[in-house]
């Protein structure tokens, strides 16, 4: 408990950044309820390697519901507005037992590409008295023996023998659980002693992972302890996870191998309580998998657009030494950035800009003033977390920025034709970093270095980068002279956040063990199947309810007959991909619906008024709103996983109040008889008789 103590946080400090990072303290207008929604049955298919039926009771597994062990319904959600994106998931699970030939035939692959390691892993770490202050502790990685299985390589054998136990659906995820006690595996007498010892009793058995390489693209630096997970997949629409595997150091605790927590809880497997523990156990780790990967929410509302711009501008404030070591330019893969972004929207255009911006003597003034030395006792002290770097406070930074942003970005708000997402990179002096405190806690998300890296507003990207950052390999043990990290994942991860993904790991540490660019442990440069589903799917599923809407304001004009009936084949052609999970091939056939079902409901409103409409091509797909402030800043705590969804939950249940705004400048709406409505929310004209804005679904008062 001593080592659970010395790495807590403050609960109210927790729960404070959870809020933050979920949305609910967002400052932010929340969006209407649409008046058409979606209900998408969800084929998930989990697969079960080393375990009889015997062991897990599918009856009970598959028992579903609110409370239960699955999920029977998942309304999907932004955490900017806390509201539901009109979409409601039903997961449709399917449960197999993998033949005893089909986990030989694993085990004897794992063997076959099994390498030995011995180095320092931070699972297996010790509390050690601080050298450069003894009032400190620090929790040191220790070197032990392992053995480690390419990770990509079994998720390949994997898919290649998925014939084995029934194939891979076309249109389904598909889980698997692993149980591989055969494989060299840590014992809990082991994990016992060693953490009842501090460490200084190394273990005689040897834990067995999955491991990835990662490199990175501007400067070089070879990521450490990428040899420690226990999951992997996402390359396809697979995932498969290992419970006899780690224990890994991302999810201390509440990953632990299954036979460690066996012996921990003294459970007989061959009892009948065994059977109902097992099955709920194996239960949580499917549900986990399909709250991450098969239907994430979101941070903000995934808006569809033809355009999308990324302005980044990089601004260097280090020395002029700092700037000659590193030239800034190496920092960037502008071109990596745009084929990554284009790949998660192959449908619309995406260009990116770069700029290389000098510091103004304002701004850097105003990053010196705003610039604090960590060095605290109760986080070397307290919290075993010394923290020696410099911080920059971002609000100042921020306010400047939006006070001068059009000095940078003329544009940055959403149009009808294209959204702009602004990226503000610093390169700072030293090892300095933007934090976003509370009272006197120090934000902080990078868990190599404690230091907060990027942060995705509602108006764009700020990002800290510095000397130290790009000079990594020179500081680290064992060095890497000459290495460093650049901006480009970041840049990436970040923009990513601000199309409306969320990180993989939101519902448990272990979902950043997959192939995904919004994860921290992999830093993948491109978005895996999870982020390309999750936006796409948005994107389609936005259309597809405005459309929708549309035609129902013109369902009963026999002069539009002709325009609905297109609009439906295109829906029904849309439909077909979609249910194939095709979804980048389902936007064409569903803007063809929307702009049909467009024509149609001008139709109607035209013989209903005598006025006509200029609508651009997605205007009624783009809600305008005022800049929205929320962070992301982090994994959002287990412990206070419940509280957040339980305050969600309240708020969505809550009738949205709604504050109008300022007419929308770029919408051109022909001048109306007197007697028109006007929507109260997004301020566009309306039919008399609707009851919703068929732009932003807000709920109309009674005439």
């Amino acid at each position: 408990m001593a080592i659970l103590c010395r790495t807590s946080r403050l609960l109210v400090v927790v729960i404070f950044f959870t809020l933050l990072a979920s949305g609910v303290l967002s400052n932010g207008q929340a969006l209407a309820l649409p008046d058409v929604g979606r209900s998408i049955p969800i084929p998930i298919k989990v697969v079960l390697v080393g375990f009889s039926e015997k062991q897990i009771d599918i009856a009970h597994l598959s028992w579903s519901g609110s409370g239960k062990n699955l999920p029977e319904s998942i309304a999907n959600f932004d955490f900017d507005s806390g509201n539901d994106t009109g979409v409601v998931f039903r997961p449709k699970y399917s449960f197999s037992f993998a033949s005893s030939d089909f986990k030989d035939g694993l085990v004897t692959y794992l063997r076959s590409i099994e390498k030995k390691g011995h180095g320092k892993n931070p699972w297996f770490g010790q509390w050690q008295q601080d050298k450069k202050n003894k009032d400190y502790s620090v929790f040191e990685p220790l070197s032990v023996n392992y053995v480690v299985y390419d990770a990509n390589s079994v998720e390949d054998w994997l898919w290649n023998h998925g014939q084995d136990f029934g194939g891979y659906p076309e249109n389904a995820w598909t889980i698997i659980v692993a149980y591989l006690p055969e494989l060299p595996s840590v014992s809990w007498p082991d994990v016992r002693t060693f953490k009842n010892s501090n460490g200084e009793t190394l273990p005689k058995s040897t834990p067995h992972y999955y491991g990835i390489a990662h490199t990175d693209t501007d400067l070089g630096y070879k990521s450490r302890y990428r040899d420690f997970m226990n999951a992997w997949g996402g390359h396809h629409r697979m995932w498969f996870v290992d419970l006899s595997a780690g224990p890994v150091f991302n999810s201390e605790w509440e990953d632990i191998p299954l036979q460690v927590a066996v012996g921990d809880n003294n459970i007989d497997l061959s009892s009948e309580f065994s059977r109902n523990w097992l099955t709920e156990y194996v239960a949580d780790y499917v549900w986990q998998a399909t709250v991450n990967f098969v239907v994430p929410n979101f941070v903000y509302y995934p808006i569809y657009s033809p355009n999308y711009q990324i302005d980044v501008f990089i601004l260097d404030d280090r020395s002029a030494a700092e700037k000659k070591e590193v030239p800034i330019q190496n920092t960037l893969n502008k071109d990596m950035v745009g084929a990554t972004i284009q790949d998660l929207v192959p449908y619309s255009k995406v260009s990116v800009n770069v700029s290389f911006v000098d510091v103004t003597q304002q701004l850097h003034d105003l990053i010196k003033s705003n610039y604090e030395y960590t060095d605290s006792w109760i986080y070397g002290g307290v919290f075993g977390e010394p923290q020696r770097y410099g911080i920059v406070n971002v609000k100042p930074i921020y306010e400047y920025m939006l006070d001068n942003l059009p000095t940078f970005e003329p544009n940055p708000n959403k149009t009808q034709d294209k959204i702009t997402i602004p990226v503000f990179a610093f390169a700072f002096t030293g090892e300095t970093y933007f934090t976003y405190p509370y009272k006197w806690y120090i934000g902080k998300t990078d868990w190599e270095t404690g230091a907060l890296l990027g942060i995705a507003l509602k108006e764009g990207v700020f990002i800290s980068y510095n000397q130290w950052e790009f000079t990594r390999g020179d500081q680290i043990d064992p060095p890497q002279p000459g290495k460093g990290e650049g901006f480009t994942q970041t840049i990436i991860h970040e923009v990513g956040h601000e199309f409306g993904l969320m990180h993989p790991h939101q519902y448990g540490d272990i979902g950043d063990f997959v192939f995904s660019a919004m994860g921290y442990f992999t830093d993948d440069y491109t978005f895996g199947q999870i982020d390309k589903d999750a936006i796409q799917r948005a994107h389609v599923d936005q259309i597809y309810m405005e459309t929708e809407r549309l035609l129902n304001q013109a369902s009963t004009n026999p002069s539009a007959a002709h325009l609905t009936a297109q609009a439906e084949n295109k829906l029904s052609e849309a439909d077909s991909a979609y249910n194939s999970m095709k979804y980048a091939d389902a936007i064409q056939p569903v803007l063809a619906a929307y702009q049909l079902a467009l024509q149609a409901a001008q139709i109607q409103y035209t013989q209903q008024t005598g006025a006509v409409t200029q609508t651009g091509t997605t205007a009624s797909l783009i809600a305008t709103e005022e800049p929205v402030v929320i962070l992301v800043i982090g994994a959002v705590i287990g412990m206070v996983l419940g509280l957040v969804t339980a305050v969600i939950l309240m708020r969505r249940r809550r009738e949205t109040a709604e504050t109008p705004n300022a007419k929308d400048p770029r919408t051109t709406i022909d001048t109306q008889p007197s007697t028109s409505r006007w929507c109260i929310s997004c301020h566009r004209q309306i039919l008399h008789e609707s009851v919703f804005c068929e732009n932003c679904g807000a709920r109309q008062p009674d005439s």
